[in-house]
């Protein structure tokens, strides 16, 4: 059996390494690393360096000893630490690899978001509401406003809340938890470059305004601020989160946030997400400018 191919971390190894030998034209390392001793030891044993190589206190690394690597591990099927492994999918990786490296590479739901369609759309038999899809097939300019929904129950039924947008063809999404959360601040960074609208659905506690306030968005979901404070309660402000207020009393904020702002951190009084069933909801600005 022949020598294994070179891991992750070593075909990260020469991808950095490259880069500085394309300013230095060789380097000298320590040969009693880990992952340098996996390199030269598969450079032995497809004969591109001396077989003393690890015996010695250190080795001289150039570009073309690495322009060679790569001609073997392309020619062994192997993954190569001259592609872009880490931009790549795992099925394109295949695609010039026998070896799996599910280490590198786009994870599956990297881009995906979980998508709430403004009409439902007749799917065979059945109309789908929402689908999981890559954010990048999105059309972005098609939509006029991102809204972004923080829990996945209130997220799944939505109908429970009668939401007044003031918007056409709002694009609705789920913010995500480890599985969906790459995707969605992927999404949104290349929402925000539009200079469109960005609204924030969660719950009214430290936390959830301190992410409408700190994340870019332009306005939090909210219902009227009579209504809110008529149902607000300290109980629904969990002490773990009290030190998100400091920061979010010093924000200056637009005129008609700075109700609930009091509210939040004077009172302290938080309103869950579920808890606000049967309100009617409008955008509430944030900042004085719309796109902060």
């Amino acid at each position: 059996m022949r020598y294994p191919p070179l891991n992750a971390q070593a075909l990260r190894y020469l991808q950095q390494l490259q880069q500085r030998l394309k300013a230095s034209g060789s380097e000298r390392v320590k040969t009693s690393t880990k992952t340098v001793q996996q390199v030269l030891a598969w450079c032995v044993e497809y004969d591109l360096v001396p077989g003393n190589s690890l015996t010695l206190p250190q080795f001289s690394f150039s570009l073309a000893l690495l322009n060679n690597i790569a001609r073997v591990q392309r020619q062994l099927q192997q993954a190569c630490y001259l592609d872009a492994l880490s931009q790549n999918s795992r099925l394109d990786n295949a695609e010039h690899s026998q070896q799996e490296l599910k280490s590198i590479g786009a994870k599956p739901r990297q881009h995906r978001v979980l998508l709430k369609l403004h009409t439902p759309a007749a799917v065979v038999s059945f109309a789908a509401e929402f689908i999981d899809i890559d954010w990048q097939q999105l059309p972005l300019a098609q939509f006029d406003a991102l809204l972004v929904v923080e829990n996945l129950d209130c997220f799944y039924q939505l109908h429970a809340f009668t939401l007044q947008l003031p918007y056409t063809q709002p694009l609705i999404i789920y913010r995500g938890d480890k599985l969906y959360s790459k995707g969605c601040k992927a999404l949104k960074a290349a929402w925000l470059k539009q200079n469109k609208p960005a609204i924030y659905f969660g719950d009214f506690d430290a936390k959830g305004v301190s992410i409408a306030l700190n994340e870019g968005y332009s306005a939090m979901l909210l219902p009227d601020f009579a209504t809110l404070q008529q149902h607000a309660s300290p109980a629904m402000l969990p002490d773990k989160q009290l030190s998100f207020i400091a920061a979010i009393k010093a924000k200056t904020v637009a005129a008609e946030f700075r109700p609930y702002q009091e509210l939040l951190c004077q009172q302290l009084k938080g309103l869950r997400q579920q808890n606000m069933q049967g309100m009617q909801f409008t955008p509430v600005l944030l900042f004085m400018d719309p796109v902060k």
